[in-house]
């Protein structure tokens, strides 16, 4: 009985972990979009606008959009990942 206990423990304790890191990634998530969202109008701004910008101004803007994808993309994996490894039933528990 000792043994099932400290399964359902175990279990318990990596559920409340999931939970907490999934909140964590997913307000990271909401960040990154709105950055994500600021930095192409920025880069809209920059290549649409009828102001001069220099090829290096419009290489960072670029970057920076590139990097803040990235970013997504990588925070988007890891919640799959823990949405797969802990199914929402997970946390009902």
């Amino acid at each position: 009985m000792t043994a099932q206990l400290s399964v359902a423990a175990a279990r318990a304790a990596d559920a409340s972990q999931a939970a907490y890191f999934r909140s964590v990634l997913a307000d990271e998530r909401v960040q990154l979009a709105s950055e994500l969202a600021r930095s192409r109008a920025h880069l809209r701004a920059c290549s649409e606008g009828g102001r001069v910008v220099g090829l290096r101004a419009m290489a960072r803007a670029r970057a920076e959009a590139r990097e803040l994808e990235a970013r997504s993309r990588e925070v988007q994996r890891l919640l799959a990942q823990l949405d797969e490894r802990f199914p929402r039933r997970w946390f009902a528990d």
